[in-house]
């Protein structure tokens, strides 16, 4: 007697690249979003204080004099939560830092609770610094909100599933001084495709917010690119069952109308970053959330017409199972400093191996190398 039986395919072969890494943040660090500031050093908005569900959890700010190798401790954005959490991050055209994020109140007892799940909605909140992050002020409903245009945008009736917006990713201040914010609303219906991701505009250094646009319904955690003059792209995550991995969605108009978007990695790769190299090209990192999991990249050399799959990134390859969430900037210098976090890690030692807990780490590599 034979049985046979077919295994998904886990196998894959990357040249080797030369990187480094450094421990960014511990007990935390959860969905780091970096930027270079206007002083020259670089900054990152995460959370830390509880695990990736907690009502104690707080968005918090540390900041690298070095180019992503030492990292300060935390500087605390906003603790009154509960539960801060999803941040984004943008620099205003001033230099005025804009963090925003949500309070996710669901929670009772400090369990996340069902009987919240009903009504109501949680809008996203904004903290600035004029200081380059050493101090925060106090956070504000981001304006702009709640007209958005998708299929569940009537549905707010205190027996409806609770919605909840989440900004994501990078924010983009362009030449002009208008700064593009990518966010997402879910709600707790099932299945998950309930959702929706938008992009929202200010002219005023990030007070006011306008001209929301649908990027598009059943995705979430938009990020943003620009590609020049009036060319965007947005890598979205993907949350219908089966194609939960990053799609593309494209805009030649100023991010007004947008293209249908098309699927460019495979299901439970998410979320994505995309940023342009020094030499021209465009690079994706993004999490791979199912076995073996790590953090990978890929490289387009067409302005995101085309992934370079066949020369795929390995960052990271010993992340734990709760992980991702890469973030990306290249140095003035040509290094690119690649942030993510992880759940755990096993680090080899004698005579005891040394497992670190949830943290969040910062890889440097070469663009010459990928």
């Amino acid at each position: 007697m034979y049985y046979r039986r077919q295994l998904p395919l886990m196998s894959g072969v990357y040249r080797p690249l030369e990187t480094r890494r450094f421990v960014m943040m511990t007990m935390g660090g959860y969905w780091p979003v970096i930027l270079k500031l206007p002083n020259g050093h670089l900054g990152v908005v995460t959370r830390d204080c509880a695990f990736h569900g907690g009502e104690r959890g707080r968005l918090v700010f540390v900041t690298s004099p070095d180019g992503g190798e030492s990292w300060s401790h935390a500087t605390v954005i906003a603790a009154n939560g509960p539960d801060n959490r999803n941040p984004a991050f943008g620099v205003a055209a001033d230099g005025t830092l804009l963090a925003p994020f949500i309070k996710a109140d669901r929670y009772i007892d400090g369990n996340w609770s069902p009987e919240k799940d009903r009504g109501g909605y949680t809008p996203t909140w904004m903290s600035r610094s004029n200081d380059n992050g050493a101090t925060w002020g106090g956070a504000e409903v981001v304006d702009g909100q709640g007209h958005e245009q998708w299929s569940y945008a009537g549905r707010t009736g205190p027996n409806d599933h609770h919605r909840y917006s989440s900004p994501f990713g990078k924010m983009l201040t362009l030449q002009d001084g208008t700064i593009l914010m990518g966010y997402a609303i879910g709600t707790t219906e099932q299945p998950r495709q309930a959702g929706a991701a938008f992009l929202i505009r200010s002219r005023d250094g990030g007070r006011t917010w306008v001209d929301c646009v649908t990027l598009a319904e059943g995705y979430g955690e938009p990020a943003l690119c620009h590609l020049g003059g009036e060319r965007f792209l947005v890598v979205l995550r993907g949350t219908t069952e089966g194609s939960t991995g990053l799609w593309q969605t494209d805009s030649e108009d100023g991010g007004y109308t947008w293209t249908e978007p098309r699927q460019i990695t495979g299901d439970m790769e998410h979320p994505g970053d995309v940023i342009r190299l020094q030499d021209g090209r465009l690079l994706l990192t993004y999490g791979r959330r199912r076995p073996p999991m790590g953090i990978l990249g890929m490289v387009s050399e067409d302005d995101g017409q085309t992934w370079d799959e066949s020369q795929k990134i390995l960052l990271v390859g010993d992340a734990g199972d709760d992980q991702g969430y890469p973030s990306s900037v290249q140095r003035d210098d040509g290094t690119i400093v690649t942030v993510y976090y992880s759940s755990e890690l096993h680090i080899p030692r004698r005579p005891r191996p040394e497992v670190m807990g949830v943290h969040a780490a910062a890889v440097l590599y070469r663009p010459e190398d990928i």
